[in-house]
């Protein structure tokens, strides 16, 4: 996008919208748009953001197109819906280091055209647990003053951050936080993070061992219903990252063969953030089911967006064995995905059993010892020089 390719919005626009072919005796309805409303920008951001497929819809995207603003448009005036953005953590720092004056570059231009679509067409961005993550990393007053700054971007006036998207890059001025931080305990740690962490971990150490990849994938799945909890995330993932025909795979464990190994742990920490992440999104899309809420993930990580996208694939209607099949073909022989699927059904019908949660539960090993188990095992294990 270029100042020079910059389209521009009529002072008035009046969409209407209806009857159409699937509802033919739906009255025509017409929206008078405020007026200045940047209505042909946002449909230039819009094809920008599905053409480099930024968002992963928890729903099904209506026919005129996911990033249409259109569809918002109308799904917020005509039928009271209102779309939510999750962004991962990578987004969410991103919107507050532009406020705070970081110098732009093509990555934070499609960051400050998130914002202005959003903000334009009424999508709340919500960082979910994204601060979390960064209080880990960072500490509590690092993930307080980003919160604050993230705040500062997200109710700024979205004119700027529109002229940003097209390339003015003087339009915004940097700024100190409008407010104070709070003193969240963001970095506590979250009971669903340890969890993933351990699936995480545990897919590490199968990732490292000399198991055939189907075979890595099974000893998982069977690890998960004797030993763990079942964690659909974490296999989902797992179903990926095992595949023989995976390219999303390097994206999903980064520093896994690292000669260094507190970096191959740091990319298993990493790994669990997005599992929780997704774990996030995919409870909020089921609590939202036949709501007026759609939920909206966004992530620059082709990985993270595909498994995403398997998440909300196989989860969309009732699990079957045939869904699975057809969501694993693309990275596996229709064999293995079949046998993969079938462990995947019957381990998920398992997933309220009550004789299970209870060996579950007088596990003699704590969460904090298989902790320090799969870490020990991920430190130890040989790194791959050069």
């Amino acid at each position: 996008m270029s100042l020079s390719l910059r389209p521009k919005s009529p002072e008035r626009i009046a969409l209407s919208f209806g009857p159409d072919d699937d509802d033919p005796e739906r009255i025509e309805r017409t929206v008078i748009l405020p007026p200045d409303f940047p209505y042909m920008e946002l449909r230039a951001l819009g094809k920008m953001l599905e053409a480099e497929g930024v968002f992963v819809p928890g729903y099904q995207p209506p026919p005129v197109g996911l990033c249409h603003p259109d569809a918002f448009i109308f799904e917020a005036q005509f039928e009271n819906i209102q779309t939510i953005l999750l962004p991962d953590r990578n987004i969410a720092s991103r919107m507050a280091k532009i406020v705070a004056g970081e110098p732009m570059d093509e990555t934070l231009r499609k960051i400050a055209a998130i914002k202005a679509f959003c903000h334009f067409l009424d999508i709340q961005i919500e960082p979910s647990i994204a601060f979390h993550e960064l209080a880990q990393l960072q500490g509590n007053d690092a993930a307080n003053l980003e919160l604050v700054r993230f705040r500062d971007a997200d109710n700024a006036d979205p004119y700027p951050w529109l002229d940003l998207a097209f390339g003015d890059l003087n339009s915004l001025d940097p700024m100190g936080p409008k407010h104070s931080p709070e003193a969240h305990d963001l970095a506590f740690p979250l009971r669903r993070w340890r969890r993933n962490y351990i699936a995480a971990l545990k897919i590490a150490e199968l990732e490292l061992s000399d198991l055939p990849n189907l075979d890595r994938m099974l000893a998982l799945l069977s690890w998960m219903r004797d030993d763990f909890i079942i964690a659909g995330p974490a296999a989902l993932l797992a179903s990926i990252y095992f595949a023989p025909n995976s390219p999303p795979r390097k994206r999903l464990f980064k520093q896994l063969f690292s000669p260094n190994r507190l970096r191959a742990v740091d990319g298993v920490r990493n790994t669990a953030w997005d599992l929780t992440h997704l774990s996030e999104m995919v409870r909020r899309v089921n609590e939202a089911n036949d709501s007026q809420i759609r939920l909206l993930f966004a992530s620059f990580d082709k990985g993270l967006r595909t498994l995403a996208g398997l998440l909300f694939h196989v989860s969309a209607d009732e699990l079957s064995e045939a869904r699975l099949v057809d969501a694993f073909v693309p990275w596996w022989s229709r064999a293995q995905a079949e046998q993969i699927a079938k462990s995947l059904t019957k381990l998920f019908a398992d997933l309220n059993d009550t004789d299970r949660k209870q060996l579950q539960a007088n596990s003699l090993v704590s969460i904090d010892e298989m902790i320090q188990l799969g870490e020990k095992w991920v430190l130890s294990a040989p790194g791959i020089s050069g």
